[in-house]
């Protein structure tokens, strides 16, 4: 199955199999998705500064980011989209055990949910995390254009995934690429296609047990950006085709 993980409002979700980061504005739209068969998670606090700004180092807060109903919404979603587990902020080393501890929690209050945890560089907790059954899928931020501010080579998303490759969690895993954007950074930078399909195809033959692919949008709405959204949804059918579990 296809893994297309896009933030509503930063792109159109046609084709997308999961999105992450729904919040509370965004539950009108979750019955057009449940038509075009999309799943949606509830946006979640992973540990880092903005969350260390209301957890005043809690479990307890941490444990209520995994709580699957949506306000505005009939029904509970079907899980949560942690936002993010980023070793590199400030605030993460005060927020990781208090982090986990809660999250593990949760999973014991919420055993059903699905539970995708966005993730710069996996580090022992994380990984502890996902092996765990807490956090279901992986999604590393694999973005080689962020733009005016640069991004990652393929090596550098490599050195993202090989924590989990020795781990034998990549089968739980995937790959975020993006920014998707035609549109020039201030340094006459763009995403192309082709640098797309390289990376993709690349990261396809380097970790074929991936279960998918997904892609980060932006506010971009040109034509020339629709246009790349739309090839990046068909790669990755291509590369990642739907698949009926019975």
């Amino acid at each position: 199955m296809s893994r297309l993980c896009w933030s509503p409002g930063r792109s159109y979700t046609r084709q997308a199999s999961v999105i992450t980061s729904l919040v509370e504005r965004h539950a009108p739209i979750l019955p057009h998705l449940a038509t075009q068969g999309t799943s949606g998670l509830r946006w979640a606090f992973g540990p880092t500064s903005a969350a260390a700004e209301h957890s005043k180092g809690s479990p307890e807060f941490y444990a209520a980011q995994f709580n699957p109903a949506l306000a505005g919404a009939s029904l509970p979603l079907p899980g949560v989209g942690i936002d993010e587990w980023n070793t590199g902020d400030a605030q993460y080393p005060q927020e990781r055990d208090a982090a986990a501890a809660g999250y593990r929690q949760a999973r014991k209050r919420w055993p059903d949910i699905f539970v995708a945890a966005w993730v710069t560089q996996p580090d022992e907790t994380f990984i502890s995390l996902l092996a765990d059954g807490t956090f279901n899928l992986a999604i590393i931020e694999g973005y080689t254009f962020i733009p005016d501010v640069g991004g990652l080579d393929l090596d550098g998303i490599v050195r993202r995934c090989e924590p989990l490759r020795h781990a034998g969690l990549l089968d739980r895993t995937i790959v975020c690429l993006g920014y998707l954007s035609a549109t020039p950074d201030k340094s006459r930078r763009v995403m192309s296609f082709a640098d797309l399909e390289r990376l993709a195809r690349a990261l396809h033959a380097r970790y074929p047990v991936m279960p998918g692919i997904g892609f980060y949008g932006t506010k971009d709405s040109s034509p020339a950006t629709l246009e790349l959204i739309e090839r990046a949804h068909q790669l990755a059918n291509e590369i990642y085709p739907r698949t009926v579990t019975k």
